[in-house]
């Protein structure tokens, strides 16, 4: 098994709970900036080109910060890190979820369509014009407000 790693805020969060956990992998790095993971042969493994991955020893990909972690969990239950029980879990997993739904994800596409523009045009679809909102909602939504 191995991660596909980069810097940035996802990989970076999959290295913290493999840390917390006790857990080390050999990486693949991958340089992000070149776009390395927006083509062959990364998309071969990940069609998304996502990062980070993990690669099992079957040649498995699991792509998605969220999946990794569970499976990771899964296969590594101590310590836990995600719940003990179904109602734990449950939580965990809502409060992934609202967060990402808010939060991060306007606040991620708020900075590629605007500062990282340059980087992310020829990568994927990039919506300039809702910068300014995504980036309004994402900072709304952290301080609880609905509005």
């Amino acid at each position: 098994m191995k991660l596909i790693n980069s810097f940035g805020p996802n990989p970076r969060l999959v290295r913290m709970f493999m840390a917390e956990k006790g857990i080390e992998l050999p990486t693949e790095e991958l340089d992000l900036l070149a776009g390395e993971n927006r083509k062959p042969p990364y998309t071969d493994k990940n069609p998304g080109g996502q990062m980070p991955a993990l690669q099992l020893d079957d040649g498995t990909v699991i792509a998605e910060t969220a999946a990794i972690c569970e499976y990771l969990e899964e296969t590594q239950p101590s310590p836990t890190l995600i719940g003990s029980n179904a109602r734990e879990r449950a939580v965990g997993r809502m409060w992934q979820r609202r967060v990402e739904l808010n939060i991060t994800e306007n606040i991620y596409n708020g900075f590629r369509y605007a500062e990282g523009l340059g980087l992310f045009k020829d990568r994927m679809y990039c919506i300039p014009e809702a910068a300014d909102g995504l980036k309004a909602k994402g900072k709304t939504s952290w301080r609880g407000s609905t509005a």
